[in-house]
């Protein structure tokens, strides 16, 4: 520290020179996050698998959709207007590869048009990026609808670009809030109008230097990011860093009221507080670096808080040991003592109980938790419709989907089977009738839409049943013709007599008489060779026929297909021009691959959408077994699969994360404090602390404000901010404790002595952390909201209830066991 005094001026003109320079040459953090995306799934999820695969084939995923609420039934001109804005649509160019029009034929008219009549649907297929898709919409709204009627613009791209616009407000909301908060508690903690700037101006430089390097990482090494991390450095920057002051100033002020001089008093501040701030720190570090081993890039993304805690530490202990010096005692002006460096009363209190009488303390916290840890059911919610405005053009449409049409028509699980070769083979697409009969037997699934049924109902030409009876009406029909046949060649055999008689009776007529006998021979020949031509072409359509229902009887009779499906689709009927609008809907790349569209009876945001596509996968690998489609590769997309993807690597990356992090806290933390007993209740009390404030927001959010889950990011955030910042209360407190202890008090006296000293400086640095997230309950965006309320609640509970209860009474109860298995 020494050194540092020494060169104080130059390190802090190097600080600011470097913070300035890269703030004006670092990206943009905020654009990165947008490019990102609000969902960034790992290669091995299916439904990254999905894009992944389309993506190669050249096919574009993503689909927006016209909804068209209508005011009156559905007449001509109505479809007339329709039918032209589609068509102008698909002539805006490359980026629209392709629009469905409404009124092109019956079954695409069944299929979009709502069961009332009173809604449509055009789906148009884009291709490209979510900033192209999201200008795209603009375009069409500005260039294409009519201003006077309501039509909704919605689908996946421009509800996540919502969902990013929404976060980014957000952001600038809690930024601004974040500050003014952080400086209206410094000036009723410190009752100065001096101290309040020193927290701000070193956090203020920790979080714009911060904010630079992590954009550059991202450019450099490919360094994760969502709309989480600025608003996650926000809060944690400016909440922690202004604790960590406070933990400074408050011991800096000690050593001056002690009558040590400013620079000793400074040396003195960091060999006590700055240890304690190094660990907490360090503890914090590890924290957020245990988040790096987490597969999804949205959770990594928070591992820029580690950059910024390292940047922290270097400027707590530059920055703020130059103020401490430049202003001395001034830099509480113009209060004579600050509040925080008075002994607590209320911890003096809560010392009275916990260390005197250990087990009654752990009773009070046993009876403030237990009923809530009752009611926690963790309940998730993968619904992103949730974390935007209601009133957004985007939601509005999706609604009306689901009105009209049914939940889950509005956004479909899309089955994708892809081959090297082309599977455009009729008789292996029976085989895709069996695939989706056995999806409609899955419990949720409304309907199944494919080759072999574009509509969701098989086409009934395919079924052998079917054409059996055809077969037998061509059959009878070709009796029905050879007995026409049969009756013209008796009229032939008639004729043929009469002609017979005639010349019999010719030959004792006179020589004019012949002439005229003659010309009727003549004429009834031509009668008869006409007869006998018809005959003769009837006989020729009639043979034709029945060769063709042999081959066709012979062909079924050699498809194994026939057999195994019940199903048959003659040769050459997907090459017909009536089936061409079917294969650019339901296949891509050339015929190899094949999409199936599954409609669910539920919302497909909900937890039930999940199950059920878990059950869609479980019968898709079940029904392509001794199939063509045996070898295909299959994925999954659509909201309803994403989600599904959520909610396995959430939970997976939740436990491996939280085992992570809690060895490394307790491995540091026993090798800092010398003992293995105490970060072993430390993190215990911090899990209890976190399932109780989960508890108390599942409470609040779900049973209280009536939503159906928490968001599936909260558990994972929560836990990680609570337990990083909570441990740092704990380390106040207990390295405080090893303090006294060392100096040779007793185990209850260096308790009691350590919650007075140590008391109002926690609840001063609780209240803070809390106040820098409740400023993102303003934000709007729920998940914000809810981990908010998870560390809010947390670090009130830890720091008012559970710290100065719980802590003191195990340690008590362990005396000098607690410095187990090393000496004190």
């Amino acid at each position: 520290m020494r050194t540092v005094l020494k060169f104080k001026w130059p390190i802090f003109i190097g600080l600011l020179i470097l913070t300035t320079v890269l703030f004006f040459l670092a990206p943009d953090l905020t654009k990165q996050a947008e490019n990102a995306g609000s969902l960034q799934l790992p290669s091995s999820a299916d439904s990254q698998k999905a894009a992944d695969l389309l993506e190669e084939a050249g096919v574009s995923e993503d689909t927006i959709s016209l909804v068209i609420p209508l005011t009156k039934p559905i007449d001509d001109s109505i479809k007339k207007d329709i039918s032209s804005v589609a068509k102008q649509i698909k002539d805006l160019g490359k980026m629209v590869t392709g629009v469905l029009d409404p009124f092109e034929n019956k079954d695409m008219e069944a299929q979009l048009v709502s069961k009332d009549q009173m809604t449509v649907l055009v789906p148009i297929t884009v291709d490209g990026t979510q900033d192209e898709i999201v200008a795209l919409a603009e375009k069409i709204r500005s260039e294409i609808l009519p201003k006077d009627q309501t039509i909704y613009l919605t689908g996946e791209s421009i509800i996540e670009n919502d969902v990013n616009v929404s976060a980014q407000e957000g952001l600038k909301k809690t930024e601004i809030i974040t500050v003014v908060l952080i400086f209206v508690l410094l000036l009723i903690v410190f009752r100065s109008i001096v101290t309040p700037i020193i927290p701000l101006v070193a956090v203020g430089i920790t979080y714009l230097l911060s904010q630079s390097l992590v954009s550059f990482f991202i450019d450099w090494f490919g360094f994760p990011v969502s709309n989480y991390t600025q608003i996650f450095l926000v809060a944690i920057l400016f909440g922690l860093g202004t604790d960590y002051c406070i933990l400074l100033l408050s011991r800096y002020k000690e050593e001056l009221l002690a009558g040590h001089p400013v620079e000793e008093a400074v040396i003195n501040t960091y060999k006590t507080a700055g240890r304690t701030l190094f660990i907490s720190a360090l503890a914090v570090f590890i924290g957020f670096t245990a988040i790096g081993f987490a597969d999804f890039s949205i959770f990594k993304s928070a591992v820029a808080v580690a950059v910024g805690i390292a940047v922290l530490m270097i400027v707590l202990f530059t920055v703020v040991p130059l103020f401490m010096v430049l202003l001395k005692d001034k830099l509480f002006w113009p209060s004579k003592a600050a509040a925080s460096h008075k002994d607590s009363k209320l911890w003096i209190a809560f010392s009275k109980v916990s260390v005197k009488r250990p087990l009654f303390s752990m009773l009070i916290v046993a009876v403030i938790t237990v009923p809530l840890l009752l009611t926690y059911d963790n309940d998730l919610s993968f619904n992103m419709i949730d974390e935007i405005d209601q009133s957004k053009e985007s939601v509005m449409g999706l609604n009306a989907i689901s009105k009209a049409f049914g939940e889950g028509d509005s956004l479909p699980v899309q089955v994708i089977l892809k081959k090297d070769s082309s599977m455009m083979n009729e008789s292996d697409i029976t085989y895709l009738e069996l695939i989706s009969q056995n999806l409609e037997k899955v419990d949720g699934v409304k309907a199944v839409r494919t080759l072999t049924r574009p509509t969701g109902e098989i086409i009934e030409d395919f079924y052998v049943d079917h054409q059996i009876r055809l077969m037998a009406d061509g059959l009878s029909g070709a009796s029905e013709g050879l007995d026409e046949v049969q009756g013209g060649l008796s009229q032939v055999q008639g004729g043929l007599d009469g002609l017979g008689s005639q010349l019999t009776s010719g030959a004792g007529v006179q020589p004019g008489g012949i002439q005229s006998q003659l010309g009727a021979l003549a004429g009834g020949l031509q009668e008869l060779s006409a007869g006998v031509e018809a005959s003769n072409n009837g006989i020729g359509e009639i043979n034709s026929g029945l060769e063709e229902l042999s081959s066709m009887l012979k062909e079924m009779s050699e498809s194994a297909s026939v057999r195994d499906t019940g199903l048959f689709i003659p040769k050459g009927t997907l090459a017909t021009s009536d089936f061409k609008p079917v294969l650019e809907q339901y296949a891509f790349d050339n015929g190899s691959g094949i999409f199936l569209e599954v409609i669910l009876d539920k919302n497909p945001y909900s937890r039930d959408a999940i199950a059920v596509v878990q059950e869609i996968k479980d019968s898709i690998k079940r029904s392509v077994i001794d199939t063509p489609f045996e070898n295909a590769e299959i994925a999954y997309s659509g909201i309803s699969s994403t989600n599904s993807d959520l909610s396995t690597i959430s939970s997976n990356d939740f436990t491996r994360t939280v085992m992570i992090m809690l060895v490394g806290l307790f491995v540091v933390l026993t090798v800092l404090f010398r003992s293995a007993i105490m970060p072993l209740y430390m993190l215990g009390s911090l899990l209890l602390t976190y399932y109780t404030s989960i508890s108390i927001t599942e409470l609040i959010f779900v049973n209280g404000l009536g939503y159906n889950g928490i968001s599936w990011a909260v558990p994972f955030f929560g836990f990680i901010m609570l337990i990083a910042l909570g441990v740092d209360y704990s380390i106040f407190l207990l390295d405080r404790f090893r303090e006294e202890s060392i100096n040779g008090l007793t185990v209850r006296d260096a308790l009691m002595k350590s919650m007075a000293k140590m008391g109002t400086v926690i609840i001063t640095a609780a209240i803070i952390l809390a106040g820098t997230f409740g400023a993102m309950i303003p934000s709007g965006v729920l998940s914000l909201m809810q981990i908010a309320s998870v560390v809010i609640t947390g670090l009130l509970l830890y720091g008012l209830i559970i710290l100065p209860l719980l802590i003191p009474a195990i340690t008590v109860s362990f005396g000098k066991g607690v410095w187990w298995p090393f000496r004190k």
